[in-house]
Parts: C-alpha cells; structure tokens; sequence
C-alpha cells in the first residue's frame, strides 16, 4: 500500500509540475511586450509516439526514439524561459549544456534560442570556449570571457533539484552584455537554478510515463497469461516471454516441490538444450539451490557454474559458457517452480532483463499454480488410486479419441487387454493386501515398458489395457509378448513370501473403415479369453 501511495503521488507531483509549468510559460509569453530583436527560434511539433509491444517496452526497444522525442520536449518546455534570460541580459544567444555521459567531456547542447535544432557540442563555438564551458560544468565555478574588458561570454553551472551536476547556461553576446559583470555574477546562479528545477520536473514527468508504459505492457502479458488455462499452452507462452523480455537464447519452466525438495522440467523454449530438456532438479544443482533458498541467482558470466556441480543435476555439467539466471516463483514462503533463462554468449542478460523476468515470474504464479491445481485434480479423477495407471473413463476416452485420430489420418491402432492370471487364487492365499501389491508391480511393469504416447489403464479388478497408437499388428504382439516375458520373470516379495506372477493378453488391431469402433475392444476381448482358454501365460491376436 505503501509503494502504490508512492506511485499515486508521484504522478500528482508530475501533473501539478506540468500545469505549473503551463501556467509560467504562458505568462512569461504574456508579460513580453516589446521583444528585442532575438532570432525566433524554430517551433518542431515532435510526432505522437508509436504503440508498442509489451515486449518492445520492457526489453526497451524504444529507447533510442523516446529519448530524441523527449530531448525535442524537454528544448520546447525550456526556451520560452531561455529567451526571456537572454532578453533580460542582451545575450545574442543563450545555451543550455547538459552531462550526457557523466563527466564534462560529454557535455551535449539540449535546448539554445538560435534558430533550428540545437547544434552538437563540438560544433559550437571555439576549442577555447568550449573547454570554458567544460571546466565551468566540471569544476561548479561561474566563469567568463571577456573581450576589450567586457564579457562576451557567461557560463554559470547547472544543477539538477537533487543536487546531482546538470550541465552548464552559458549566456553569449556579440559586443557586451546590458548587465552589469557584478550584477551578471549574481543572476546567473538563480537562472542556473530555475534551469534545474525545469529540468527536473521534466525528468520526473517523463519517468513516471514511462513507469506507466511499463505497467501497462506487464499487464497486458499477464492478460495474455491469464487467458491460457491448459498447463501446456501457459508453460510454453510464458517460457516464450521469458526469452522475449529477457533477450536470453532459451528458457525453461521448472515444477518445484517444496516438501519433497525436489523438481522436474515442465516445459522449455526452443533453443534449450537438449540435455536440459527432459531432467529432474535436485537440490545439489544451481537451479535447486535457488529454488531452496527462494532467491534469484544471476551469473552474467556462467563459466564457473560447471564447478558449482550441475544447472539441474549434480551429474549434467552446468552450463560452461555464457550468460544464465535462475528466477524462483514463490507462494508466500514456499517456491512452486522457477524460470531458467539462458544464452551462450556472456554478458547477454543485464540487471534489467533479470529485473523484467523476475518480474514475469511473479506475474505468471497465480495463473501457473491455478492451472497446476486443475490439471492434478483433473488427473487424480481420471486415474487409478491403487496402480497410479489411468482409470476406466480416461481409457474410454482416449480410444475414442485415438480411433477418430485413426480415421482422420490413416494408418492403424492397437488395443491389448491384459488379465493377471489365477489373481484370485493370490488373494485367498496371501490377503488381499498381497493382491493390491502384485497388482501394483504388474502396473510398474507396463507403465514402464510402453511409450509416452501410450495409454496404460486399469480397467477394473485384475484387467489392464494398452492403447497403442499408430501401431501395427507385428508391433503391437512383439511388445505385448516382451511385457508378458518381463512379468513371467517376475517375482513379488510380500510378508516374507514370493508370488509368481504370469497375465494373459488379447492384442486386436484398428484400421479406418475395417470395422465398427466398438468392434476392437471385444475383438481384444475375446483374444483374452483364447489365451486363457489355451492355458494362460501367454499372447493370442
């Protein structure tokens, strides 16, 4: 609450400085009544700026043309005030110098009450004066050039509000001044001040803008954001953005979890890696260790990770070359996941891309950790409490699904229904509870022997099912009778007993317009009931 009070006043502060500031132009305008004979100075119009990207304003792309549109303003603001000093003092030309690069050799002409756009510092005037305007500036003294005993030339250092050096007013004439030397000592200061105060209140106008245009793009990412309620489209757009605000080649999106001290990569840009891609995130790791402690990591040279251990794993190497930072997503005091933003060469990622992808990080908790929560509750609905395998009504939808996808595309699908032989018999002789573990195992053992793009379900009791898309019959037996041969060598240790265990299996085969859809699943079935029929342990199709 604090900050947004900040922010509120700030603004204020800058359109009340802004009104003030209307309100003294255009009474200096008013009080002139006899203006003396000074060039006009020519009157640009700057173009509205353009509508950019959220993307264009937090990596600050537009940089280069805010800065030549606010230099055009900041000359506009400042000389009707330039030429009411020169008028005052007879000057033939007043000039205004402003730090550009933090020394007084940088020092740049910014507004000037000659006609057309300000010269550049070297092109103005002579070596002699522009030194004078250098130490002047440098130095914090007010200076003078004099001719014939009067001076030609009156240089009084600039200030900003805050005190920091501005630059330097540096008054010209062509014969002498109207004012006095003494009096010129006395007035030059004040000018010099009101000079800063002007300048100042511009500064802080054009921040607080361009601390709006900054909210304004992180909202409409998080918008963005908040539209993408599927994990996988939220994980990908904002591993997209990450590269984006930051500059960085890759970035990945790791699932964190905080009891368990433990993570898995959940998605990742296109250039990452390959070996970064599909790994768990230990503790031991960079990425771990972050995620740990809640805190940002930042190497603008990645060189040493490697002797730090692994980016993700002990055991992965690191990331020998370039630029990389590890940004946590925290709930409260707990992390849920991080951003991993990297590039190959050094130097790459600066303070305020780190700043711009800290900042993403925070925006995108809320969507991320809500898609998450849907996604678990979606999936523990849709699987099996005992096996972890799918239950019966995501298998039934996936064989609808995959046999559309099969008509739509061609080729074919297999469907092989898997049945625990003598299952019965475990449980009367060993309980129940030694039946749930064999059924545990024989789940293990088909999970983990199926592709990703398989579905693995437990259809009810002691029967299993694979779904095996865009497999032909010859494959789908080889594996059915590769899984059949691992759980017939297979042995479950329960209660200090062993448990041999075999299954049977019916493997039947989907191509477009063979057969009715409904049609596989009994074809499979009553293959099933062959391999039983002709003494179990074995594959029928």
């Amino acid at each position: 609450m604090g900050a947004a009070l900040a922010f509120l006043a700030l603004v204020v502060l800058g359109g009340a400085a802004g009104f003030a500031g209307g309100l003294w132009v255009a009474a200096r305008r008013r009080a002139v009544a006899t203006p003396l004979p000074v060039p006009a100075p020519l009157r640009t119009v700057a173009p509205p700026r353009p509508t950019l990207n959220p993307v264009q304003v937090l990596r600050g792309e537009d940089l280069i043309a805010l800065a030549e549109r606010d230099a055009r303003e900041l000359t506009e603001e400042l000389l009707p005030f330039l030429v009411d000093v020169s008028r005052q003092h007879g000057a033939s030309e007043v000039t205004l110098w402003r730090d550009v690069g933090g020394d007084a050799a940088t020092l740049e002409i910014v507004a000037w009450t000659g006609e057309g756009l300000p010269p550049s510092g070297a092109a103005w005037g002579t070596a002699p004066e522009r030194a004078l305007v250098a130490w002047s500036a440098a130095e914090q003294m007010v200076g003078f050039e004099r001719r014939d005993g009067e001076p030609r030339l009156a240089i009084c250092p600039v200030r900003f509000a805050s005190g920091e050096p501005a630059g330097a007013l540096v008054l010209s004439a062509v014969d002498k001044f109207i004012t006095p030397r003494d009096a010129l000592r006395d007035w030059l200061p004040r000018h010099a001040a009101q000079v800063g105060r002007l300048v100042s209140l511009f500064s802080t106008r054009n921040e607080v803008a361009r601390q709006s245009r900054f909210t304004r793009a992180l909202l409409r990412i998080a918008r963005d954001l908040q539209k993408a309620h599927e994990p996988g489209t939220l994980e990908l757009s904002l591993c997209g953005y990450a590269v984006e605000v930051t500059g960085g080649e890759f970035a990945m999106l790791l699932r964190w979890d905080a009891a368990q001290k433990a993570g898995r990569v959940a998605s990742f840009s296109e250039r990452t890696p390959y070996a970064l891609r599909e790994s768990a995130v230990t503790t031991a790791s960079v990425a771990g260790a972050a995620c740990v402690e809640g805190t940002p990591a930042f190497w603008e040279d990645a060189r040493f990770l490697a002797e730090r251990g692994g980016l993700l794993r002990e055991d992965d190497g690191g990331i020998v070359a370039g630029s990389m930072a590890v940004l946590p997503m925290m709930r409260g005091s707990d992390c849920i996941g991080a951003l991993v933003v990297g590039s190959s060469i050094p130097g790459v990622l600066r303070a305020l891309e780190i700043r711009n992808g800290s900042v993403l990080s925070a925006l995108a908790v809320n969507a991320l950790e809500a898609a998450w929560e849907l996604a678990e509750t979606s999936r523990r609905s849709r699987t099996d409490a005992l096996t972890g395998l799918w239950n019966r009504r995501h298998f039934d939808e996936q064989l609808e699904r995959e046999l559309a996808e099969t008509d739509r595309y061609g080729g074919t699908c297999a469907l092989v229904i898997c049945d625990i032989d003598f299952f019965k018999k475990v449980n009367d002789t060993y309980g129940h509870d030694a039946g749930d573990v064999v059924l545990q195992q024989v789940a293990a053992v088909l999970r983990d022997g199926v592709r990703t793009v398989d579905i693995c379900a437990r259809l009810g009791g002691e029967e299993l099912a694979l779904i095996l898309p865009k497999t032909a019959h010859e494959g789908a037996v080889e594996l059915a009778e590769r899984l059949r041969q691992r759980l017939e060598a297979m042995t479950v240790a329960y209660a200090g007993v062993t448990i041999r265990v075999t299954v049977s299996m019916g493997v039947a085969i989907y191509q477009p317009g063979s057969d009715a859809k409904g049609g596989l699943f009994k074809r499979a079935d009553e293959n099933l009931y062959a391999a039983k029929g002709q003494g179990r342990n074995r594959v029928v199709s």
